[in-house]
C-alpha cells in the first residue's frame, strides 16, 4: 500500500532518475536479446550464480561478464534481466549508452537503481529511504559512494532487521560499462561495489557487462579474486554454432515471410554462403545482425542483397551493408593516441608471410623501429577489438605475439 510518504519519495527521486537505463524502459524499446536456442550455456552460468547453484562462482558477489565490441554482452544481461523479472526476482538494472546524456554518465547510477529497488521491495526499504531524503534532501547530490550507502545500502540492512529473508538474491545488472563516459568514475563504482559487499551481509549480486577495455580489467583485477566471478565471451561458449543457427533462421524467416519471397529459388541461399557468413563473423554477433538486417531489408531483394554481401556484386551509391559496424570501429579507433603507427603494426602482422619468429614481439618492434615493449603499450586501448596475447616462443629467444581479430574480413 502506498502512503503519502511513499508517494512524496516516488516523486522526490523521479527528478533524479535515468528512466531510459531500466531493462523494460520505453526509450529501449525492442532492445537487443539472444535469438531463441542461443547462448544457453553463457545464461544457465550466469543464472546459476544468481541462484548459487554453481560451485565454482557460488562465493562470487560480482560477476564480470566481458567481450569484444560486438560480441553479445548487451543481448546476454537483457535476456538476464527479462528471466529474473520472469522469475520474480528483486531486480534493478542500469545500462548504459554512450550518446545517451542521462545514460552516458553515472551521476544518476544510485538514485536509478534505488529507485527501482523502492518500486519492488517491501515497504520498510521505501520509508528508510524516505526518511534519508527527509533529513538530507541533498543526498542525491552527494558522491556515489554517499549515495550508495544512504539509498541502498542502510536501506537494505534496515530492510534484514525487519525479518526480512529471500531465497534470491536481490540482483544489480550493469551493461555498457565501458559506455560511461569517466574511466576514473568506472574505478571508484568497482571499487565501491566489492567494499560495499565485502561484509557479505546483503543478498545481493551484481552482475556488470563490458567491454575488456584497459581501466576497467585494471580495476577489477585490483580486487579480490574470492568475490569476482569472471566469464569472457570467447570460444568457449560456442558462439560460432549460435551464430550459425541464427543466421539460418533468419534466411528461414525472409523465406517464410519476405514479400518478394516468390521470387527465392529453392535451395537459397548455398550451403558455402552461410559457411562464409558464420566464418566472417568471427565470433561477433554484431557482424551477422548487421548483415541480416541488411539482406532483409523489405525494400529489396534478399539475394541481390546477400551477393553485395558477399562482395559478388557492388553497392550502390551511398549503400553500405556494413554501416553500423563502420561507425562502432571507427569510435573505438579515435580513441586511440597513435593510429598510424597501430595500423602499421596491424598491416604488418597481417600482410607478412606467415613465419612463428617474425611473429615475435622483439622482432615486430626492431622491424618498425620501436622501443622494447612498445607493441603491447600501444595496442592496450584496442582490447575490445583486437585481443594481443603473450606466449613463450618455440626457439626460445622471446615471445610470439597473437593477435585475435573481432572484426569482420
Amino acid at each position: 500500500m502506498l502512503t503519502a510518504s511513499t508517494i512524496d519519495v516516488f516523486e522526490s527521486l523521479r527528478k533524479h532518475v535515468a528512466h531510459g537505463a531500466f531493462h523494460d524502459s520505453g526509450e529501449r524499446f525492442d532492445p537487443p536479446k539472444c535469438h531463441p536456442n542461443t547462448r544457453v550455456t553463457i545464461i544457465k552460468r550466469i543464472m546459476d550464480w544468481t541462484s548459487g547453484l554453481n560451485e565454482d562462482t557460488r562465493d562470487a558477489l560480482v560477476t564480470w561478464l566481458y567481450g569484444a565490441a560486438g560480441a553479445g554482452k548487451s543481448s546476454i544481461a537483457q535476456t538476464i534481466a527479462e528471466i529474473l523479472h520472469g522469475q520474480h526476482f528483486f531486480l534493478a538494472s542500469f545500462f548504459f549508452s554512450r550518446n545517451d546524456p542521462q545514460r552516458g554518465v553515472a551521476k544518476l547510477l544510485v538514485t536509478t537503481l534505488a529507485y527501482q529497488l523502492m518500486a519492488k521491495l517491501p515497504q520498510v526499504f521505501r520509508e528508510r529511504v524516505a526518511l534519508t531524503l527527509e533529513q538530507d534532501p541533498l543526498i542525491v547530490t552527494r558522491s556515489l559512494e554517499a549515495q550508495f550507502v544512504a539509498l541502498v545500502l542502510e536501506p537494505l540492512l534496515e530492510l534484514l532487521r525487519s525479518g526480512f529473508s529471500t531465497s534470491n538474491h536481490i540482483v544489480v545488472i550493469i551493461d555498457g560499462f565501458d559506455e560511461c563516459d569517466d574511466p576514473k568514475v568506472q574505478a571508484i563504482i568497482i571499487d565501491l561495489s566489492f567494499r560495499l559487499l565485502h561484509s557479505r551481509d546483503l543478498p545481493l549480486k551484481i552482475l556488470i557487462a563490458s567491454r575488456p577495455e584497459m581501466d576497467i580489467s585494471s580495476s577489477f583485477s585490483k580486487n579480490p579474486f574470492s568475490t569476482l566471478a569472471r566469464i569472457a565471451l570467447d570460444d568457449d561458449y560456442q558462439s560460432e554454432e549460435d551464430i550459425r543457427h541464427f543466421i539460418a533462421d533468419k534466411f528461414n524467416e525472409i523465406k517464410t515471410w519476405h514479400r518478394l519471397r516468390a521470387y527465392i529459388q529453392d535451395g537459397w541461399p548455398p550451403k558455402d554462403s552461410l559457411d562464409t557468413l558464420v566464418r566472417k563473423s568471427s565470433g561477433q554477433f554484431i557482424y551477422a545482425s548487421t548483415v541480416m538486417k541488411y539482406v532483409a531489408s523489405p525494400r529489396h531483394r534478399p539475394t541481390h542483397r546477400l551477393e553485395i554481401v558477399l562482395g559478388i556484386h557492388p553497392p550502390n551509391a551511398g549503400d553500405s551493408p556494413f554501416a553500423e559496424l563502420d561507425a562502432l570501429y571507427r569510435h573505438i579507433l579515435m580513441g586511440v593516441e597513435d593510429i598510424d603507427l597501430i595500423l602499421k603494426i596491424i598491416g604488418f602482422v597481417v600482410l607478412h608471410p606467415l613465419n612463428v619468429s617474425h611473429s615475435e614481439v622483439t622482432f615486430v618492434e626492431a622491424f618498425l623501429s620501436l622501443a622494447p615493449g612498445d607493441v603491447p603499450l600501444l595496442m592496450q586501448d584496442l582490447g575490445s577489438l583486437i585481443s594481443v596475447e603473450n606466449i613463450p616462443s618455440h626457439s626460445g629467444s622471446g615471445e610470439v605475439l597473437i593477435f585475435a581479430f573481432y572484426m569482420h574480413h
